[in-house]
């Protein structure tokens, strides 16, 4: 795989740091789709279902967009992602985790960093829908975890022609366990109340036959003992963080792969992807500036945003055009 040429994130002063490029790339304001788009479900073997969105496009990829964790088709950077991807012509599809998003009440089941069959079954659906056609999935932050996870063999039939991931957390406990240390702790008191709230949801429809108690101040690393082990039937939270942490699969990915970190993102520690066993088909980027999901950059870029992860995109998705008309 050959590198991306990009220039870099030079970070304005406001946002100099992991935390301040983390927190302002949520808080600064975003441009939205203008409709959802056309609606599909996919039914999952255990009787889930999926929520998906999709706007065709007229070349020959297909763009699938997998969220982060407590988060939806809704997320800024998947709207952002959507609208790019629009612009270039492809078809894009916004996917719904179980029970995330208007999915809430068809999923009994919840969703976590190693369901690659969800994805998988995602892409069964739209290899039917899309015959012919590339399908190109980006995964962000957790569904990064999950899409490398698919691509490396573990779990599910269906992969992808080409991956993008973007600040995926390749160990996964290290990752909780750094949520729940210092000023990260701010990130993991948002996530954890939104899964408690999706959580006593279910059980207040029926979804799910007993309460989980997730306690007011408890941690990502907490919940996951609680609940997200083993109600998916994990023997326990480190069975559940070993055998779905991506760093065990990527040397095992076959298809085009463009992997985006930041080196000082707060709960995302770089020293995972430098230990990483990569394939020969993975491209690495680590940018100095970003934090997790952020990227502000103090110049515009060739977009004419100072959204720099855009741009990333827009570079990644262009490259791996190139490579399939070259392989055709």
């Amino acid at each position: 795989m050959q590198r991306l040429e990009l220039i870099s994130c030079e970070a304005p002063f406001w946002a100099d740091s992991g935390h301040g490029q983390t927190l302002w790339g949520h808080f600064l304001k975003s441009p939205e789709l203008e409709n959802p788009g056309i609606n599909f479900e996919v039914d999952l073997p255990d009787g889930d279902r999926l929520f998906c969105y999709y706007h065709p496009g007229n070349t020959d990829l297909v763009v699938s967009l997998y969220h982060g964790l407590s988060g939806d088709m809704q997320a800024d950077y998947m709207q952002r992602t959507a609208i790019l991807c629009r612009k270039l012509g492809h078809t894009v599809v916004l996917v719904n985790h179980r029970g995330a998003g208007p999915g809430l009440t068809a999923a009994r089941h919840p969703y976590h960093s190693g369901r690659a069959e969800d994805v998988s079954e995602v892409l069964k659906v739209l290899r039917k829908k899309f015959p012919n056609k590339k399908q190109i999935a980006v995964g962000y932050s957790m569904s990064g975890c999950i899409v490398l996870g698919l691509g490396g063999g573990f779990r599910g039939d269906h992969k992808p022609d080409g991956i993008i991931t973007v600040n995926a957390p390749l160990n996964l406990g290290r990752g909780a366990r750094l949520l729940g240390s210092g000023f990260n702790r701010i990130y993991d008191v948002r996530f954890v109340h939104r899964l408690r709230q999706n959580i006593d949801m279910k059980y207040r429809f029926g979804l799910i036959e007993q309460p989980y108690r997730i306690p007011m101040w408890a941690t990502i690393h907490d919940l996951d003992s609680i609940y997200t082990a083993p109600a998916s039937g994990f023997r326990d939270r480190e069975d559940y963080y070993e055998s779905c942490s991506a760093i065990h699969y990527v040397h095992n990915i076959d298809v085009p792969t463009y992997m985006l970190t930041a080196a000082d993102d707060p709960f995302v520690t770089v020293q995972d992807y430098r230990d990483a066993n990569l394939s020969k088909d993975i491209s690495l980027h680590i940018e100095g500036r970003g934090g997790h999901l952020g990227y502000i950059s103090k110049h515009k870029t060739p977009l004419g945003s100072h959204r720099w992860l855009d741009y990333y995109l827009h570079e990644a998705l262009g490259k791996m055009a190139q490579e399939f008309t070259a392989g055709s």
